[in-house]
């Protein structure tokens, strides 16, 4: 049986806190063709990996662990929330930015790395978002400038947890489970003496 799979980053709490609270207060404002993601499973993806085999999550797991040694802690600052694209939006979430490209270099490598293995992940250019509801249709003016015009705070966050999910599809919406976590504070606590 194939394991749908994907690598993220989980959020630091007070982010995840105050994402919370707008998936809360706007899910009982829009109308049901809006899929908001549930709080708890709010992550910023690193890499789409979908269905693999089995066995295949050994390699992931030694992938990870080849390009995640001596890795830092990742820094982003939110940037607001907003609609995309732009016209006719289908997703609404938060715009991250980053101080520099480790990231992006990050899930190039593991992609790389991945496919030497025969395991083909999402090639598509990562942007640095964190989703927090699927539109099926544009929502009313006024609602999508108040939603777009909510506070998030502005500072920089470490984003330090780094999981390897396995992601099951139910009607009700996707249900997530952490297969490997990996903390990248501890590891570079640990390299750093």
């Amino acid at each position: 049986m194939m394991i749908r799979t994907f690598i993220a980053l989980e959020l630091p709490k007070p982010l995840k806190s105050e994402l919370g609270s707008v998936v809360n207060k706007y899910s009982k404002a829009t109308p049901p063709y809006v899929n908001w993601v549930k709080p708890e499973n709010l992550h910023l993806t690193l890499l789409f990996i979908g269905d693999v085999q089995p066995q295949e999550i050994g390699i992931i797991e030694q992938v990870l662990d080849n390009q995640l040694e001596d890795l830092p802690a990742f820094r982003f600052r939110p940037e607001g929330l907003e609609f995309f694209p732009a016209l006719q939006p289908h997703l609404l979430w938060l715009k991250l930015s980053s101080e520099n490209e480790d990231i992006f270099k990050l899930n190039r490598r593991l992609l790389k790395e991945l496919s030497a293995y025969g395991i083909e992940a999402d090639k598509k250019a990562m942007k640095l978002h964190i989703t927090l509801a699927r539109l099926k249709a544009s929502l009313n003016p006024p609602l999508e400038r108040e939603i777009m015009s909510r506070y998030i705070r502005h500072e920089l966050l470490d984003f330090d947890c780094l999981c390897l999910f396995k992601s099951q599809l139910f009607p009700e919406g996707p249900q997530y489970t952490v297969l490997n976590k990996y903390n990248l504070l501890n590891s570079r606590r640990i390299n750093a003496g």
